[in-house]
C-alpha cells in the first residue's frame, strides 16, 4: 500500500466499506488506536459522507468512546441531511408528477435514485434535484415550472442543463444530456446516440417506497461514470461519488446488466476511467472481489488515484490549485483547453472563427476575474497542479480506447 495513503484516511475508508457491505472491512485494532479520529470525522465531513457513518461511530465504534463535540457533530449532521434527503425526495416527486401530466418525459438522476441503493437512502447527501428531459421540451418545461413559482436563475454555468431554483431556495437542474460536454468528442458523440434509448426503455423503479423514472440500470451506471468523469476532468471529485459506484455494483442483481454497461462504456470511450474507478473500490471501499472488471491496474495505481479523490475533497473545491486536468502537461494541451473552455462559456458565437480573438480575450479575462473574486490559486499554480495530475490520467490511457 502507497505510504502516502495515510493512518486516518485508511480508517475512512474501512469505515465505509464497513457502512456500505454491512461486513468488517481491513479495520485493525492498531488502526483504529493509532489513527486520529478527529482527522477521520473533519475528513467525513469536506466529503459529506458523515450520515453513512453515523451506525459506525456511534453505535458499532469498537474504539475509545467519542467526545461529546465529536458525537454532537456527526448526529447533528446526519439528523440535517435525513431532514434535507425527504425535502428533496418530495420536491423530485412532485416535479415528475407536475411534469408527466403537462406531457413531458422525464427521468431522475442521480438523487433518491441512487439514495435507494443505499443500506440507509436518506443518509446520502445530496443538495439539488437532477432531471433529464427531450431537448425539444426544455422551452416547455421551463414554463411548467415558471407556472409552478421555479425561476430560471440568472447565472447559468453549463450549456446542456438549466439551472432553475424553487421558492425556498432548492436548485433544479433540467438536463438534455447524461452529463455536460467533454473535450473528446467520441463520448459527446456516444452520449448523443443513446439519448433516444434513455427515455424509450426508461422504467419506474421504487425509491423510498414510490415509483420513479429511472434510466435503465445499465445506463444509470454509466451516467455514474460519465459524472464522476466529468468532475475528475474539472477540478476533481471526492469519495461520496465512490460510495455510489459501490452500491451500485455490490447488489446481487448488477452482474445480469454488466454485458451491456460494457457496451454502453465501450461505445463511450470511457471503459478505461470504469476500470480505473473500480480497482479503487475493490481495494479500498469494500466493492466486491468477483466484479469481472476493475483488475488492470496495480495498487500503487488505484493508491495514487485515491490520493487525488481525497485531496479534492467533495468537488475539488478545497484546493485553491485545482480547476482543470490536462491530457500532456504541455503548452499546446493547456491552449488546447483554455480554447475548449471559451467554446464552452460561448456556445453561440464560437461556431463564427472571424470572433475567436475577442472570445479568448473575454475568456481570459473571466478567468482571470473570478480566480481573484474565489480566491483561487496564482495561475502557474493552477497550470502546475493541472500538469501534475495531467500523468495520472495519462495513466488511464482514455485516449487510445479501442471500444
Amino acid at each position: 500500500m502507497s505510504e502516502r495513503i495515510s493512518r486516518e484516511q485508511r480508517l475512512l475508508c474501512g469505515l465505509l466499506g464497513q457502512a456500505l457491505t454491512g461486513r468488517r472491512f481491513r479495520i485493525s485494532r492498531e488502526l483504529s488506536r493509532e489513527a486520529d479520529l478527529g482527522k477521520v470525522i473533519d475528513m467525513a465531513k469536506q466529503h459529506k459522507v458523515i450520515p453513512l457513518l453515523y451506525e459506525e461511530l456511534c453505535e458499532k465504534w469498537e474504539g475509545e468512546p467519542l467526545r461529546a463535540d465529536r458525537l454532537e457533530l456527526v448526529e447533528s449532521v446526519s439528523r440535517v441531511t435525513v431532514k434535507q434527503s425527504y425535502r428533496l425526495f418530495f420536491l423530485t416527486r412532485y416535479l415528475v408528477r407536475t411534469l408527466e401530466q403537462a406531457g413531458i418525459p422525464v427521468l431522475v438522476l442521480k438523487g433518491c435514485g441512487v439514495a435507494e441503493l443505499y443500506p440507509v437512502p436518506e443518509a446520502r447527501k445530496s443538495g439539488d434535484v437532477d432531471l433529464l428531459i427531450q431537448r425539444e421540451k426544455m422551452e416547455t418545461a421551463v414554463q411548467v415550472l415558471e407556472k409552478n413559482q421555479f425561476f430560471v436563475k440568472k447565472n447559468q454555468h453549463a450549456n446542456h442543463h438549466l439551472a432553475c431554483r424553487s421558492r425556498d431556495g432548492i436548485d433544479v437542474e433540467l438536463h438534455t444530456m447524461l452529463a455536460e460536454p467533454f473535450q473528446d468528442e467520441r463520448i459527446n458523440e456516444g452520449m448523443e446516440r443513446l439519448l433516444s434509448d434513455c427515455f424509450e426503455r426508461k422504467e419506474y423503479r421504487k425509491c423510498m417506497g414510490i415509483d420513479m423514472p429511472l434510466l435503465p440500470e445499465a445506463y444509470q451506471a454509466l451516467q455514474l461514470l460519465l459524472h464522476m468523469l466529468q468532475h475528475f476532468l474539472r477540478a476533481g471529485f471526492g469519495l461520496k461519488l465512490l460510495c455510489d459506484w459501490v452500491v451500485f455494483w455490490n447488489r446481487e442483481t448488477a452482474l445480469k446488466i454488466l454485458p451491456e454497461f460494457m457496451r454502453l462504456a465501450q461505445d463511450c470511450h470511457v471503459w478505461n476511467f470504469a476500470e480505473a474507478v473500480t480497482v479503487v473500490c475493490k481495494d479500498f471501499l469494500g466493492l466486491r472481489s468477483d466484479l469481472p472488471f476493475g483488475n488492470g491496474y496495480d495498487k500503487k495505481f488505484a493508491a495514487d488515484f485515491l490520493c487525488d479523490i481525497f485531496t479534492a475533497e467533495e468537488f475539488g473545491e478545497a484546493d485553491k490549485d485545482r480547476m482543470v486536468i490536462v491530457k500532456r502537461n504541455s503548452l499546446g494541451a493547456y491552449l488546447k483547453e483554455f480554447h475548449y473552455q471559451m467554446k464552452m462559456n460561448h456556445p453561440k458565437t464560437s461556431p463564427y472563427v472571424i470572433l475567436w480573438p475577442a472570445l479568448w480575450v473575454i475568456t481570459l479575462a473571466v478567468f482571470l476575474c473570478n480566480n481573484r473574486k474565489l480566491h483561487r490559486g496564482k495561475v502557474k499554480d493552477i497550470l502546475r497542479n493541472a500538469g501534475e495530475r495531467s500523468r495520472l490520467l495519462r495513466r488511464m490511457d482514455l485516449e487510445n480506447e479501442d471500444g
